[in-house]
């Protein structure tokens, strides 16, 4: 059989793998945020996500900075990465991006456009 991914609650995920036998092993519970509307202003707890993703609709008035913080206090800018994975400095494009998990994060400038964020497998 092949491997079981399920919710168990909210958002969060459980994942079975079949062991071959006719029985299945709990190897992680995956926690997931569906994407949502995120005002970057305002810090987002990622620290149980190592995959974080954004889409920023419609051209930014000004070109968002990310950045993130290991306590959610002390923030430094972030590299972002684009499609292709390339690095960015700053996004002033519509698109989606990748942000860095394990984390919190945050825009400490950028404007003029919808933000969603989703987190998780």
């Amino acid at each position: 059989m092949p491997d079981l991914t399920y919710t168990i609650a909210g958002s969060r995920q459980k994942r079975l793998v079949d062991m071959g036998d006719q029985t299945f092993a709990e190897v992680t519970v995956l926690p997931n945020v569906m994407p949502t509307v995120w005002t970057p202003a305002t810090a987002f707890n990622a620290r149980l996500f190592s995959d974080v993703e954004i889409q920023i609709i419609g051209a930014p008035s000004t070109a968002y900075v990310f950045q993130d913080s290991l306590d959610g206090t002390n923030f430094n800018d972030c590299l972002m990465l684009d499609k292709h994975g390339s690095g960015l400095a700053s996004i002033a494009l519509a698109g989606r991006y990748r942000l860095p998990g394990n984390c919190f994060l945050m825009a400490r400038q950028g404007a003029g456009s919808a933000v969603y964020i989703r987190a998780g497998s």
